[in-house]
């Protein structure tokens, strides 16, 4: 087995080495070669790029056929890349970036366009859905990655099919469902920080067209920083969760009926001071002397009694009824979110500018579809329905503050933030696609909306009289005040696509994507606390191609794009230590191309990569003031983005082995929209590793290595008067896996 697996890796060495050496000119559609079908299945398959599935119009399509650009990863990929989080899924898809403040808080950008506002009234840019449900809080998706079937990025405007607060895209989960078949797996898994953890499936038919499937996983770490306050480590904790399916069909109908749970005690963050952007020479030595004591940025001296701790639970029906001419469906879905946490800003105890934040949110959300949609034998293609969403969401944030010289001292204080905000939502949409003259099909979709929103904001000052008021309301004053709006908006979609021939597909899309309008957080009077910010609003032009060659052993896809937002929601942390949350205008333009070479069975090599040059094109209005963003790059867009990876297999000792690698490299960019040098991450390149062997019955061992080459590079920053404040990504890490299906 030795010589088996040394012939195995020399071979995968030199093919990556030619990989990384691939081209990386303008670059970034990403459709990662990753069916969704079973292990057994996908390993089997003929020589060439496999089919890949996907419902990004509401029906079952090979990837090749959809005229959006759209990424794909099944199961089997996932497992290969170690994708167990929307971070690792935005690092391998171009143009697209994902930052967290906390597990309650994600924060997604595709194209340069997203949200990091907590304000209980504000949404992100990019919807995150669970089986076609739509999460209004991002961090109500903890459970998405247990038993998944695939995920699927659409990048650009989706909203005609997707709706409200989808003008960057959508990132959609879609779990395995209950078949006719009894089958699961057992998997436990141990590795660096102490971690460990195990998953358990199992698939149960009952009765004619009946079955059951549930779902668990349990994993604990000690964490990968370490606090030298406490001699406690951070960054780690203990999740759990399940999800449990019973699907029924008879006749023309199927029901199926999910619920699931999920639950994370996890510790606090872990922050450095990044001190070499510190403008103040006060700072700079108050930073360097606490950093003279640790060893890495991964030490902080964060105050005791920090942590995250998250539970959320889902219940979903979902009906269907195919009719010779349609299908109905209806999907109806609830979900509840409680997060608490308890938050060092700066992690550095001789800092004059000390920050204990605790967060406490409860949100719950209620959602109802119905849906027509054409049967797959109609020549045009059609779908049409009714949406409606309702959320409510009551949000405390209390601010504990010590400031000192050179900082002013009023800023010091003891303060809690007071949102309750609600959300109703209704809308309706149809889409249409016709073929005509043999080789063209034109698709035009709609769809209106009707949004309102409510909120009522309070500034409590926990402090004793005669004490300052403090941050975040410093130098405002005290408020209690409701605030209300409605938006109307359409939405529409109009591509014309050509299929010259059966593997080759260009096409054409002009869509408008819309996001709600929202009131700002932790504002430091009243007049701030009810200032609208508008809704936005997106205009997308694509020109696009889906392209197979060398009998379907090479796949290229690409495409351009042009973007113009009216009215981008941007928020900042402001030099003032107030919180910013504007409209400005701004103007994208990228290119994407995604290749994928299959040449063997025992091959496969790929190229996902991105060119995006977003800029400010207004200076926004806050408080009077205006922001000289103009010009600007937009936060969170790096110019450049390129994922390569090649995978190895073969034949060995009754089973088949597989050894991946891959890296993904990205170029600077800004956290934040004033684009000071505080708030810049530098380029950075991050080398993954994968190795396998599974059985002819079904045991697999794994290996993987996450960041190979110790890269330091940050998941989240805070900046303000050029102080820079951030949580860095894990060091180098390995975690080995031991599965049986059955």
């Amino acid at each position: 087995m030795r010589g088996n697996f040394a012939s195995l890796l020399s071979r995968l060495l030199c093919t990556a080495a030619a990989g990384v050496a691939a081209p990386v000119f303008a670059q970034g559609t990403a459709v990662i070669n990753a069916p969704a079908a079973s292990a057994p299945a996908e390993e089997k398959a003929a020589i060439g790029v496999a089919d890949i599935v996907v419902t990004a119009r509401k029906r079952a399509e090979n990837l090749q056929d959809v005229p959006i650009a759209v990424t794909a990863l099944g199961s089997v990929a996932m497992e290969r890349a170690h994708i167990t989080s929307v971070l690792d899924v935005a690092a391998l898809t171009p143009g697209v970036t994902m930052t967290q403040f906390n597990i309650g808080e994600p924060q997604t950008y595709i194209r340069g366009v997203g949200s990091q506002t907590d304000s209980a009234a504000s949404e992100s840019s990019v919807t995150i859905s669970m089986d076609e449900v739509a999460i209004g809080r991002g961090g109500a998706t903890s459970i998405a990655f247990l038993d998944a079937n695939r995920v699927e990025v659409l990048r650009g405007p989706q909203g005609t099919l997707y709706g409200r607060n989808a003008s960057a895209g959508t990132i959609s989960f879609y779990s395995n469902r209950p078949t006719d078949r009894f089958e699961g797996s057992v998997e436990a898994s141990a590795g660096s920080f102490r971690t460990f953890g195990g998953k358990g499936i199992v698939n149960l038919p009952v009765g004619d067209g009946m079955a059951f499937r549930a779902a668990g996983q349990y994993s604990d770490s000690r964490g990968y920083a370490y606090n030298l306050l406490t001699g406690k480590h951070l960054q780690g904790g203990e999740r759990y969760g399940g999800r449990l399916q019973f699907q029924a069909e008879k006749d023309a109908w199927t029901v199926l009926l999910t619920g699931d749970y999920s639950k994370d005690n996890l510790d606090g963050d872990s922050r450095s001071i990044v001190s070499t952007y510190l403008a103040s020479p006060t700072f700079a030595r108050l930073a360097a002397a606490s950093n003279a004591d640790r060893k890495n940025v991964w030490e902080s001296e964060t105050i005791p009694g920090t942590f995250q701790r998250r539970r959320n639970y889902g219940l979903v029906g979902r009906v269907e009824y195919a009719a010779d001419w349609a299908t109905l469906t209806s999907l109806t879905a609830y979900r509840n979110n409680l997060y608490s946490l308890r938050a060092d800003y700066v992690g550095e105890t001789n800092f004059p500018f000390q920050t204990d934040d605790r967060v406490n949110e409860a949100s719950h959300q209620f959602s109802q579809e119905l849906r027509l949609t054409s049967p797959s034998s109609s020549k045009i293609q059609w779908v049409a329905g009714l949406f409606y969403y309702s959320d409510s969401i009551d949000r405390q944030e209390r601010f504990v503050v010590t400031a000192v010289a050179p900082l002013p001292t009023a800023l010091g204080g003891d303060n809690t933030a007071l949102q309750n905000a609600s959300t109703k939502s209704y809308a309706a949409f149809g889409q249409v696609t016709i073929p005509f003259a043999s080789i063209f099909e034109l698709t035009l979709g709609a769809r209106i909306s009707r949004d309102k929103k409510e909120v009522f904001q309070q500034a409590v000052h926990n402090a004793p009289a005669g004490q300052g008021l403090g941050f975040p309301f410093f130098p405002g004053s005290l408020y209690a005040v409701p605030a209300s709006a409605s938006f109307t908006k359409p939405t529409w979609r109009a591509t014309l696509a050509m299929e010259p021939s059966p593997d080759k597909h260009f096409y054409l899309s002009y869509d408008r994507g819309y996001k709600s309008g929202t009131f700002t957080s932790q504002a430091q009077n009243a007049t701030q606390a009810t200032f609208l910010v508008k809704p936005e609003q997106l205009d997308s032009f694509n020109l696009g191609a889906k392209t197979q060659w060398l009998d379907n052993t090479l796949r290229v896809n690409a495409d351009l794009f042009y973007l113009d937002y009216k009215k981008l929601q941007v928020f900042e942390f402001g030099a003032n230590l107030n919180f910013i949350l504007a409209n400005a205008n701004a103007r994208i333009k990228g290119a994407e191309i995604q290749v994928v070479i299959a040449p063997s069975r025992n091959l496969n090599v790929g190229m996902n990569a991105s060119l995006l040059d977003g800029k400010f094109t207004s200076n926004p209005q806050f408080a009077g003031a205006t922001l000289a963003y103009k010009g600007n790059r937009l936060s969170r867009a790096p110019r450049y983005k390129v994922s390569n990876y090649v995978e190895l297999s073969e034949d060995m000792f009754g089973g088949r082995g597989l050894v991946r690698l891959s890296q993904a490299f990205q170029s600077d960019f800004f956290y934040n929209p004033s684009n000071d040098v505080a708030g810049l991450q530098k380029a950075y390149s991050v080398l993954n590793g994968f190795a396998s062997w599974e059985s002819e019955s079904g045991l697999k061992l794994s290996l993987s290595a996450d960041n190979l080459t110790n890269e330091q590079y940050s998941v989240h920053h805070i900046s303000f008067q050029n102080l820079g404040v951030r949580i860095f990504a894990p060091p180098r890490s390995y975690t080995f896996t031991v599965s049986q299906r059955f």
